[in-house]
């Protein structure tokens, strides 16, 4: 019998989010769910049985924002950035869980999925925590960022001429707080969701205690964390484009079809993958097949299957 390696796929936000607009309707969502989950379908029907599914929350969790400051008169209140990343993992992960459930009954495979809001700890000394520069949330003038600096400890910079945005803390993820119960879900034959968006940064206090704090933790960064320590074979990281390009602003960019670690790391130290796009996938990928996992694959959303299949996408490999 065909053994099916285990996999982790990472959506990003946008899995969610119709490719012309950037604020859809709540049925939309479901909509656009289901056009991923039904590739994730054909897999279980395959075979798979053991997969992992994470998600970016990048334009969910700027909704969260706007709301809070379209009604900051009405309800004058502050929810931390912890709170928020929690707010998007419940509301994405019982999109997918519901939409994925109906799809799987349709199809009479008795399999489902299981939610698992997801903590990430991180270290408080860690240097991103001096230099924040991950930007969330809607643009403010100048004098309105002024305010915000004052008021709320926001760092605020200046983007591209459009007005100002908060920037926050990207640390490193350490540990997955709910490692254990991923293992326990997938051996009892579910589906995992999990660690959206990052996860929900924690640190971890003198007396044990797990406290929240302010930051976003690179969604794909987390994923690779996850796949390691779960023992996950084949690490997947869907995007918008084919997958992995060298030269990519020239005229001529090549897409990598399949490379070694060695090849990846040179690729990545000679400055071939931008930053804030592709180079955090690269760097993900690699550090994944360092800590021993067996492929990564970086390819389009909508080739799912042919990616696992290793016949489209970036496909990296130990060596």
């Amino acid at each position: 019998m065909k053994r099916y390696p285990s996999l982790l796929i990472a959506f990003g936000g946008n899995a969610l989010i119709p490719r012309d607009r950037a604020h859809p309707h709540q049925k939309e969502e479901f909509l656009i769910a289901r056009r991923s989950m039904e590739k994730v379908a054909d897999l279980v029907e395959q075979g798979y049985d053991r997969i992992i599914l994470t998600h970016g929350n990048g334009p969910q969790v700027g909704r969260i924002f706007l709301q809070q400051e379209l009604t900051r008169d009405e309800f004058p209140r502050q929810v931390t950035l912890d709170v928020c990343v929690a707010d998007s993992q419940g509301r994405i992960g019982y999109i997918l869980q519901n939409v994925f459930d109906s799809i799987l009954s349709e199809r009479s495979l008795a399999t489902r999925a299981f939610t698992i809001i997801t903590q990430v700890v991180v270290d408080p000394a860690d240097p991103a925590f001096n230099k924040p520069d991950k930007p969330i949330g809607v643009f403010y003038d100048k004098e309105e960022a002024k305010r915000l600096t004052t008021e709320r400890g926001w760092t605020l910079k200046e983007d591209a001429g459009r007005g100002f945005r908060r920037v926050v803390p990207s640390p490193r993820p350490l540990m997955i707080v709910e490692k254990q119960i991923f293992h326990d879900i997938l051996d009892l034959g579910f589906i995992a969701i999990g660690a959206g968006g990052g996860g929900i940064p924690v640190r971890r206090t003198t007396w044990g205690r797990l406290e929240g704090i302010e930051a976003v933790i690179d969604k794909d960064r987390t994923s690779a964390l996850l796949a390691s320590e779960i023992g996950i074979d084949t690490f997947v990281i869907l995007t918008t484009v084919k997958g992995a390009f060298l030269n990519y602003q020239s005229k001529q960019p090549h897409l990598i079809r399949r490379a070694s670690v060695t090849e990846m790391q040179g690729w990545l130290n000679d400055g071939h993958f931008l930053e804030g796009s592709m180079r955090p996938k690269v760097e993900a990928a690699v550090d994944f097949l360092a800590r021993g996992g067996q492929r990564a694959v970086i390819a389009h959303l909508d080739e799912l299957d042919d990616a696992v299949e290793e016949n489209s996408g970036t496909q990296i490999y130990p060596g």
